[in-house]
């Protein structure tokens, strides 16, 4: 009886053995299935960064390589793990470790992307330059658009302005059947004639119309706008050079309007970078805005440099090429509220402020509520403050050239946030900021390889000023305005001060052989910049009244 009654005993503990390790098997199934679906999209998320990462160029091809050698081993490593028992806190850690990972990798897949995008659109935005050009009329006048011009006379300047006046001229013939066309070589006269009744409208282009606002008394509440034509130009790229082993310039013009960087305006900060890479130095060249320079765009007759950038960056970088006889490589815009959105983008900016002053705000406003004040010395600058910085020259004895030190400071404080390793902190605010505030001529393909050359060398940067200071200014007529108005307060180049530009570009781009060197102690120019410069250049010393 024993016996018989321990079989079933045993026969039951089998069953119960039996279907209690069944249902262990399917969890063990289930969790491997998951593990290889963590794996999957560890695997999609790596392709994407990578083909982003190789196909921008942007971190050294050695690193990548790196990288994706290391990340082949971790996945292998994963995956053999995954075939395998393991116990639950290990899949636990397992599985944390492939979703950081992910994260990780896709985080710089999207930095890169975007790092992408924002240097195209930066490139993109000047591959066309576009300018508005208004018909305008009296303000008392009961017309309000172009059919109402038929059988009327309108003025179009044959000057400066004139592709932009032709430009106009085409469209109008396609939207009115008659009217008279009248023909001037400055808008000088042709306002006249407006405001006198000779002509019942007048085609002019944005720069000349803001010029003729500031310069005209009570123009702007005399006249209305009745139409906008935009006269858009595709622009050629920058010639290409190995910007990672050779020495290349920029030139950074600030506008002083606030809105997008692309308009034609005048230009108020004006800097040359010379760019070492193989010394990491870079030489900044400070200009003055009133700077008394041929004006291309005028038959090179002698112009303030802030007017050149009225017919556009390009007229301002052929000025600059023509005037100290260099090669300008590629440029950069900004305008005033782009330096206040890049410096909050970055965290504000570490300045010593030479002086105490009171300046208006990036509205223009002097009401007291608005006025922005530093004290002197060393500080932290928000956009605004820094702005205020860059603009301010109505101290007695601080004046432009203060100014001019003022924005070299602000610039090299920018740059050195720019390169030091907290920069990744911000980069992502920068990117979605940088599109939108600066343009460039710069091709994208240009920029990775450079910030490519610098990852692979990682070595500090040098900055040294150069200032304009030593001439003087003076009292000249200006091609951009008529001289109905006057004399204009320009700035007259010393001839040393021009030869230490020359001097620091061409150490930079071609430094000579020693034992080809020689100069002339009687000939102090001789060999030099100046031999077969243009005669009508107005130097300092041939100042009718120096002050």
């Amino acid at each position: 009886m024993a016996k018989q009654t321990k079989q079933p005993i045993k026969q039951g503990n089998q069953r119960r053995k039996t279907v209690s390790t069944k249902p262990r098997k399917v969890k063990r199934y289930y969790t491997r299935t998951i593990d290889l679906a963590f794996l999957l999209v560890l695997l999609i998320v790596a392709i994407y960064s990578f083909y982003k990462a190789f196909s921008f160029r942007l971190i050294p091809l050695l690193w990548l390589l790196l990288a994706l050698v290391l990340f082949l081993l971790i996945f292998i490593a994963l995956f053999k793990v995954t075939l395998k028992r393991k116990p639950r806190y290990f899949i636990f850690i397992k599985r944390v470790f492939i979703i950081i990972l992910c994260i990780c990798l896709g985080s710089a897949g999207y930095l890169l992307s975007k790092s992408k995008s924002s240097i195209e659109k930066m490139n993109a935005l000047h591959a066309t330059s576009i300018t508005n050009i208004f018909v305008i009329t009296r303000s008392d006048d009961q017309l309000s658009d172009i059919d109402d011009l038929t059988n009327l006379t309108i003025g179009f300047q044959n000057g400066a302005d004139q592709e932009n006046a032709d430009y106009v001229y085409a469209e109008l013939n396609k939207q009115l059947s008659n009217y008279t066309s009248y023909r001037q070589l400055d808008y000088t006269t042709l306002i006249n004639d407006l405001e006198a009744g000779r002509i019942d409208a007048l085609v002019i282009s944005e720069p000349y119309y803001d010029m003729a606002k500031a310069n005209t008394e009570n123009f702007a509440s005399s006249v209305k706008q009745i139409a906008t034509f935009q006269n858009e130009k595709t622009l050629t790229q920058s010639e290409q050079k190995d910007i990672s082993k050779e020495a290349f310039t920029i030139y950074l013009s600030g506008i002083d309007n606030v809105g997008s960087p692309d308009q034609k305006t005048r230009s108020d900060t004006n800097l040359l970078l010379i760019v070492n890479p193989l010394a990491n130095h870079i030489d900044m060249v400070s200009l003055p805005r009133d700077g008394y320079i041929p004006n291309p765009a005028l038959n090179n007759q002698n112009d303030k440099l802030t007017h050149t950038g009225l017919y556009g960056i390009e007229t301002s970088v052929s000025a600059l090429e023509q005037f100290f006889q260099i090669h300008i490589d590629y440029y950069a815009r900004v305008s005033f509220n782009s330096l206040i959105a890049i410096i909050d983008a970055i965290g504000g900016i570490d300045v010593d402020v030479e002086i105490d002053f009171c300046e208006q705000d990036e509205n223009r406003s002097f009401k007291k509520e608005n006025l922005i004040c530093l004290t002197k010395g060393k500080q932290h600058l928000n956009g605004k403050q820094a702005l205020a910085y860059a603009r301010h020259r109505k101290t007695p004895g601080y004046d432009n050239p203060g100014r001019e030190r003022a924005q070299q400071r602000i610039i090299k404080a920018i740059i050195d946030k720019l390169v030091s390793p907290k920069a990744v902190a911000y980069l992502n605010t920068l990117l979605d900021v940088a599109p939108n505030y600066i343009i460039t001529d710069m091709p994208p393909a240009q920029i990775s390889n450079f910030v490519s050359s610098e990852l692979k060398n990682l070595k500090p940067w040098s900055i040294s000023s150069i200032a304009s200071d030593t001439g003087v200014y003076d009292s000249q007529y200006t091609a951009s305005i008529s001289s109905s108005y006057g004399p204009s307060d320009v700035y007259l180049f010393n001839k040393d001060e021009v030869q230490s530009f020359i001097d620091a570009y061409h150490g930079a781009t071609n430094r000579p052989a020693m034992n080809t060197y020689s100069f002339d102690l009687t000939d102090y120019y001789q060999n030099t910049h100046f031999e077969g410069y243009t005669t009508n250049i107005v130097w300092d010393y041939m100042a009718s009244n120096p002050h």
